[in-house]
């Protein structure tokens, strides 16, 4: 049963995190193109993003694996001949829910640790990739942003750190601005910073926004422009509620500067609900998969699919509804975890002591009722036209 599952839930992970990483790859080629050991720092910035990833491709490719399994089993047969042999549904599909154990802890491990230590690193590297190699990133003819200022170079030389027809341009307090042009500029380092070194330019310099008439010119043999910061390091970790580790999450009682109670509350308990859906999305598999051998019901995968898609976006809105009630996120979000764990428990406890497939079953429970009650008998009853 292992190796089945195993199979489908490997692959689903696979496919999810190359395709996901593909998407990644496109924006961090462009911070490390003309970058000698390019190759390596992409593969280092995308590794640094794969725990995002995983956390939620692990409950997906639980869920889906875990699905197909079961349904290839009923519909091949399978199922029946355990179940002669003596082994119920329960105890055929035991491994899933064990295996859901596993990939719970796992994903904890994963949205605790690994995946905010992943984002601190992105961003380090990126931040180093976007003021320490200023020269790198410049591309002919390009308008690009350093800093406050604006850069735009004609044309690059072959050895990447000399440029020919530079503009400058730097907005000021009280509306002004200084633009500066030069022929001909080069890389320099000056201490821990580097510089663009302009020859043979000129320097407009407006102070006041409110008198644009009066500029004053400058024309300026060799001037010195910082464009980054050669060797300062990235700012402490913990400065975004996302680079939290789960205990440090939990423990945070204070706001951040870009993060309110309610959010780091948010984070931690959406973390958690996430992680911890694997738990119940292997019963909630087993109760769905099982079906007839005889018929084969396509919308029943289409219906196991949107579940998980389902129960993301209820996660993420009782996430973002819970900040702005009076019982807070937490309660919000563990209370939608419980609806879909108990709802779970119950069907697969269904599926493994009842008799039929989840949509006979159904049935059954309905025609408690009456007839008036069950829908779906009053279908099956319903005389066919020639």
């Amino acid at each position: 049963m292992l190796r089945q599952a195993l199979l489908p839930i490997m692959g689903t992970i696979l496919i999810g995190l190359l395709v996901l990483s593909a998407a990644r790859f496109l924006i961090v080629f462009d911070l490390v193109l003309g970058n000698d050991q390019g190759l390596i720092i992409v593969a280092r910035l995308l590794a640094a993003f794969v725990p995002h990833y995983l956390a939620f491709m692990l409950p997906l490719a639980l869920y889906w694996g875990s699905y197909t399994t079961v349904r290839q089993l009923t519909v091949s047969s399978e199922v029946n001949i355990l179940q002669a042999t003596g082994s119920s549904v329960g105890r055929t599909f035991r491994a899933l829910v064990v295996l859901g154990v596993v990939f719970a802890a796992i994903n904890v491990a994963v949205v605790g640790w690994l995946q905010p230590m992943g984002r601190y690193t992105y961003r380090a590297l990126a931040y180093k990739l976007e003021n320490a190699d200023f020269y790198l990133r410049v591309r002919d003819s390009t308008f690009m942003n350093v800093g406050p200022r604006t850069i735009f170079v004609e044309k690059i030389n072959p050895d990447r750190h000399s440029f020919q027809k530079i503009l400058i341009y730097e907005p000021l307090d009280k509306g002004g601005s200084m633009t500066i042009a030069a022929p001909r500029g080069n890389i320099t380092k000056l201490g821990e910073r580097l510089s663009l070194r302009l020859y043979d330019g000129q320097r407009l310099l407006i102070e006041n926004g409110a008198e644009p008439d009066n500029v004053q010119s400058l024309n300026f043999d060799v001037i010195d422009v910082p464009v980054g910061n050669a060797v300062a390091p990235f700012r402490p970790r913990g400065e975004d509620e996302q680079e939290l580790l789960m205990p440090e999450l939990l423990a945070q009682n204070t706001a951040l500067a870009d993060a309110s109670v309610a959010d780091i509350s948010s984070n931690a308990h959406k973390r958690l609900v996430i992680a911890l859906s694997c738990l119940f999305l292997p019963l909630m598999a087993v109760a769905l998969g099982v079906q007839s051998a005889r018929k084969k019901n396509i919308y029943q995968s289409i219906i196991a699919l949107l579940i998980v898609i389902i129960y993301h976006q209820l996660v993420e809105f009782a996430g973002d509804v819970g900040k702005e009630l009076a019982i807070g996120p937490a309660a919000l979000l563990w209370f939608t975890y419980g609806v879909f764990f108990a709802t779970s428990v119950v069907l697969f406890y269904k599926t493994t002591t009842g008799i039929g497939t989840l949509p006979d079953r159904l049935s059954a429970a309905l025609s408690r009722w009456g007839p008036a009650g069950d829908p779906l008998a009053r279908l099956r009853g319903k005389p066919q036209t020639p």
